[in-house]
């Protein structure tokens, strides 16, 4: 499960806006990148790998915010 609000973050942290991260990862309807980050629809191996170098994931992050699973994702929540 995607860490919707810890993606955001490392978007805005790479200075970069959905349209370039959009156009990098081949993506050209802005509901389909909406519903990835939003986990409608799931990340492809590929997507993730190009995220990672575009926004100079760690692997760390990389695991925060790709393999994220629920009781992680409600403890953010619950605690922003």
């Amino acid at each position: 499960m995607t860490n919707s609000d810890l993606l955001r973050k490392a978007i805005k942290d790479a200075g970069l806006k959905i349209s370039a991260v959009m156009k990098a990862l081949g993506i050209k309807s802005y509901t389909t990148m909406r519903d990835k980050i939003n986990n409608v629809k799931n990340f492809t191996v590929r997507e993730i790998d190009i995220l990672c170098v575009l926004l100079r994931l760690t692997v760390e992050q990389r695991e925060q915010i790709f393999f994220a699973d629920e009781t992680e994702l409600n403890s953010v929540q619950e605690g922003a």
